[in-house]
């Protein structure tokens, strides 16, 4: 059914060619780190871990770069958050991410209850846009540029000061991964002396992928779910 959505999607879109294939291709697939964060944000060890939240009221959930919505999805479907924000600089995953929760939620009647998303258009890029609130902060395979490191990192920098708390995952070989990691330790320096990911185990996704985002030797993809070290 969401196929169905898609091919609808891309029927209406208007002449901005806003169309997710043709200006942001990796955001219309999975990737590995989507699966590893998704796991995380939704482990009562994480939630009962540091600050979010309180004793009263569950934590709210910030997605930068939605994509295919997985994550956004997890913790909705966990039911751990308050609420659920799930942003993305292009309106197609957003729509399309709209269709995949109420779908699930027609689909089965005995689904247990849910979290709402909101989806939102957000550009992390734009720093002259302010962060939305919310007490966890995550993202998931979208340092796919040097720019896009660059800005994560002065984000991850405003959420931790107003006190959120930040996960990031990423996936092997992303090429905004270095700038991300040495403007995060210039803006901390010097409170922190080394800013480095920490590996997790993790596992491949399936599926096929145009050769343009995904090449030949990729560690991201397999025939079938194999073990893979994801950075968190």
């Amino acid at each position: 059914k969401l196929v169905d959505e898609v091919l609808l999607l891309d029927e209406e879109r208007d002449e901005s060619n806003d169309n997710i294939v043709d200006n942001d291709p990796y955001g219309s697939v999975l990737w590995p780190a989507a699966l590893t964060v998704s796991e995380h944000i939704t482990r009562d060890s994480f939630l009962k871990s540091g600050d979010g939240g309180d004793n009263n009221h569950p934590p709210t959930l910030l997605e930068l770069g939605t994509g295919t919505g997985l994550v956004a999805l997890a913790a909705s479907a966990s039911n751990k958050y308050e609420s659920i924000l799930a942003t993305d600089y292009e309106t197609v995953p957003l729509k399309l991410l709209d269709a995949a929760y109420s779908l699930n939620q027609n689909d089965d009647n005995n689904i247990p209850t849910t979290t709402p998303i909101v989806t939102s258009l957000f550009d992390i890029c734009n720093l002259s846009v302010p962060l939305p609130p919310a007490d966890i902060v995550c993202a998931a395979d979208i340092l796919y540029e040097k720019s896009t490191g660059i800005a994560l990192a002065k984000r991850c920098i405003e959420a931790l000061e107003r006190g959120s708390r930040v996960v990031i995952g990423c996936s092997p070989g992303r090429p905004g991964r270095p700038a991300f990691l040495e403007e995060l330790k210039r803006l901390l320096n010097p409170r922190l002396k080394e800013v480095d990911f920490v590996d997790v185990e993790g596992r491949t996704c399936t599926g096929e992928r145009n050769s343009l985002i995904c090449g030949e030797g990729s560690s991201s993809i397999s025939d079938e779910p194999e073990m893979l070290i994801v950075a968190l």
